[in-house]
């Protein structure tokens, strides 16, 4: 081995540990891995994808339990002008009595309607065939038919709800899977960095006293042929 090829590799093993362990990253460059850099980097990109999937998910369940809110406020106020419509139908009230409960059945109505217009980031949440029924007439087969639609409304909002839920999920536990992934395979593993350090200084080290004792023996040798 000749004094060059001694030099030249001097310190490039210790530079490339001081490197991983300054920066957390075993890959700081293509040239540290090439594939596992490229590999990472798709995966990066699939952590992303799923975040925003995450992330879109959980806007609509908070969508949902908008709708939910206003499906449930409309059904209390159906159920309310049930019981009022009952009550006028009794025989037993006075003309003011009903004047009272048809004014209370209309603020129940306005509460409804109010409801129907429940939006999400600007975006109508309750869907027109629900508000439709509700604000319909106030006899009994057509608040039985209110009932009816807002309680399918509801059912079927609720099961949106859990798809999208159970769909955020599944797109964090990839994403975390994902990230887990790429930190095996990009992040300095520090217990083994500071090891391999340690052995690329003692071969450095070894380098310099090889490198310094074939430099001795040339000049000793060169001054032998002048002796």
């Amino acid at each position: 081995m000749s004094i060059s090829a001694i030099a030249s590799g001097y310190g490039q093993g210790a530079a490339k540990y001081y490197q991983q362990i300054a920066s957390g990253k075993k890959i700081n460059s293509a040239a540290d891995n090439a594939a596992n850099l490229a590999i990472s980097e798709k995966q990066k990109a699939a952590i992303a994808q799923a975040q925003g999937n995450s992330n879109n998910m959980k806007s609509y369940v908070n969508a949902a339990n908008v709708a939910d809110a206003a499906y449930s406020g409309m059904s209390d106020y159906v159920q309310d002008i049930n019981v009022q419509s009952i009550r006028a139908m009794n025989g037993t009230m006075s003309q003011s009595d009903l004047s009272a409960i048809s004014a209370q059945m209309s603020q129940y109505s306005e509460g409804i309607s109010s409801l129907a217009n429940t939006t999400y980031n600007e975006s109508s949440v309750v869907d027109e065939g629900a508000v439709s029924a509700a604000t319909a007439s106030f006899d009994l087969s057509s608040i039985d038919s209110a009932v009816a639609s807002l309680n399918s409304a509801r059912s079927a909002n609720g099961a949106a709800t859990n798809g999208y839920a159970y769909s955020s999920a599944v797109s964090d536990i990839t994403a975390e899977n994902l990230t887990a992934s790429v930190s095996s395979m990009t992040d300095t593993d520090m217990a083994e960095a500071v090891t391999a350090l340690k052995r690329e200084q003692t071969l450095d080290t070894y380098k310099v006293e090889l490198q310094k004792k074939m430099t001795e023996d040339e000049v000793n040798k060169n001054m032998a042929l002048f002796a």
